[in-house]
């Protein structure tokens, strides 16, 4: 029988970002309670780092504390969610003409290498992998935009909506025509087609059920 982990001070800025990779990933989904002992044990972490991790979430907003209760992930519902995506909609589309002017031949070969690992992660099915490759093609494209104080805007955003079932991929389906939105996209601003890349983008955020044909995608970016 295996002995238990023996607790790591690893710093509680390392235990708090662990935390918020499976909040965002829906690891630990909108309200579960984040019990400090079992944060302890997740992360084979000190009871001094997984405290004041979760001080430093809840300061950021990502999780709250419930006097006489403890933890919790932040509760977002569905109304509050469709008003962060359009917030979502207006900061990412209005960063467009700037990451189409300053993008480079090798930032558009960067964002294809991301494509291509999103949509291999879409295929296999973790969902720490989807999370992370998703991820990380949208910060390396906001990455472009000149206005940076935009760019933290757009990201902050984009951090505030739960990978839950209300708010992520409704379906296998529905991931894998992500996957192929993040290449429409890299497309559009290889062309350095400014309006194409607004209206993919705002329905790629927006995610509608059914599919779309490209008049629909820019009437639904232009709504």
């Amino acid at each position: 029988m295996a002995k238990p982990r023996k607790p790591v001070s690893k710093g509680a800025e390392a235990i708090a970002a662990a935390i918020a990779l499976d909040i965002g990933s829906g690891v630990l989904g909108n309200g579960a309670w984040l019990k400090q002992i079992d944060i302890e044990t997740r992360y084979c972490c000190t009871r001094t780092d997984a405290r004041r991790a979760l001080e430093a979430l809840a300061i950021k907003g990502r999780i709250q504390r419930i006097p006489q209760r403890g933890y919790f992930v932040s509760i977002v519902d569905e109304g509050q969610r469709r008003e962060l995506v359009e917030v979502r909609v207006l900061l990412e589309t209005a960063m467009v003409p700037s990451i189409v002017e300053r993008a480079t031949r090798k930032d558009i070969a960067d964002l294809r290498r991301l494509v291509a690992a999103f949509a291999a992660a879409a295929r296999r099915g973790d969902v720490k992998e989807r999370y992370t490759t998703n991820r990380a093609f949208h910060v390396r494209l906001t990455e472009l935009c000149a206005n940076r104080e935009l760019a933290k805007l757009a990201l902050a955003v984009r951090g505030d909506l739960p990978a839950t079932p209300i708010a992520q991929w409704h379906s296998q389906a529905r991931i894998e025509q992500s996957a192929r939105e993040h290449g429409e996209i890299v497309d559009a601003l290889a062309d350095r087609d400014v309006g194409k890349m607004s209206d993919l983008i705002a329905v790629h955020i927006r995610q509608p059920s059914a599919p779309t044909t490209p008049r629909v995608r820019a009437a639904a970016g232009r709504g």
